[in-house]
């Protein structure tokens, strides 16, 4: 399987390393919780027969030892050991707790450790305030309703309440709550999610509204043409480059929770050269970095091995959590029972 060998190159005893160039990982450059989390959602969904359990046992290990008591992950690794930050950034946390709920259905002890360390974050990722750090934490919170139960689902209520009113503050012309940054389509597909599990039409009204704005600056012709790495704000042009994986994989995943398959497939295919310069960002060495108005950027970080693979897994076997498996809990709990 190409995926699980891109990985084992990436990966020493500690974890996924964070960069590198020309497919040769980067030790001195380290690790981080979003490029493991990432890792170990992947390896989690891989069917039983082709699932590496030593990449997830690696993996999750190091989810556990970035894991403060308080239940917040640290995002930065050194190469040589040393925390890069306390917790303080909600997206990380977030990122864990969608890949522990992956992580919870592996056998045996690989699943408890998982779940321990998902009962010990819920009470933490309630209190998120970050547009981003709420959608991933929501989407987990989902995964994991059918174990952690009303607790859960509590939680995940009160984070969809939180985007829908982040939402629902945005004006007409630009129906979403901040800056276009990076994966701008994650809190789009997240409040559908919340909207279809707890019944909630506003969020569902909300969720279209915004996707179909993000269709007009992400859409040219036929062509996945994403917002560049350079932020755009209301009233300003769309930057073109730098484009980023993160931004088709967020997308992908997206359109598939809508039902809108074609499209995710457009913007899947931005990898294999279906972009403004067609180019492919894509060889036997790994998917690249990104797309610069000169070309592929062929350094090949995590971040980007990541999203071509998950975008690709999407495709194949649908997107993590679906989300039938947490609406009937979902209903029963918006509906008071």
């Amino acid at each position: 399987m190409f995926g699980v060998e891109w990985l084992r190159a990436r990966t020493d005893p500690r974890g996924l390393l964070e960069h590198a160039r020309n497919g040769v990982p980067l030790l001195s450059e380290g690790y981080t919780t979003d490029d493991n989390a990432r890792a170990l959602l992947y390896v989690a969904r891989l069917p039983e027969g082709g699932r590496p359990l030593d990449l997830a046992r690696t993996y999750l290990g190091f989810l556990l030892f970035m894991q403060k008591e308080d239940g917040r992950f640290r995002n930065g690794l050194s190469a040589n050991g040393r925390f890069e930050d306390e917790g303080e950034a909600e997206d990380p946390s977030g990122r864990a707790l969608l890949a522990l709920s992956a992580a919870a259905h592996l056998p045996e002890e690989l699943g408890e450790a998982a779940r321990h360390a998902l009962r010990l974050s819920v009470e933490r990722v309630v209190g998120f305030t970050s547009l981003r750090g709420r959608a991933y934490a929501l989407l987990g919170l989902l995964a994991g309703a059918a174990e952690g139960g009303k607790d859960f689902l509590e939680a995940a209520h009160h984070l969809g309440r939180g985007l829908l009113a982040a939402f629902r503050e945005t004006d007409p012309d630009w129906p979403f709550p901040d800056a276009l940054t990076y994966a701008n389509h994650r809190p789009v597909e997240a409040l559908y999610a919340y909207a279809l599990a707890f019944r909630d039409r506003e969020a569902l009204r909300l969720a279209r509204r915004a996707l179909a704005f993000l269709d007009s600056l992400y859409f040219l012709g036929g062509l996945f043409d994403p917002v560049g790495n350079r932020f755009m704000h209301k009233g300003e042009a769309k930057p073109l480059f730098d484009q980023q994986p993160l931004e088709a994989k967020a997308a992908a995943s997206c359109y598939l929770r809508f039902g809108e398959r074609e499209k995710a497939e457009f913007a899947f295919l931005w990898f294999h050269g279906r972009n403004r310069l067609s180019a492919p960002l894509v060889d036997p060495l790994g998917p690249m970095d990104g797309l610069t108005p000169h070309g592929p950027n062929r350094n090949r970080g995590a971040e980007a091995l990541l999203s071509y693979l998950l975008a690709w897994q999407d495709l194949v076997q649908g997107v993590f959590p679906r989300v039938e498996e947490g609406m009937a809990l979902g209903r029963v709990y918006a509906l008071g029972g």
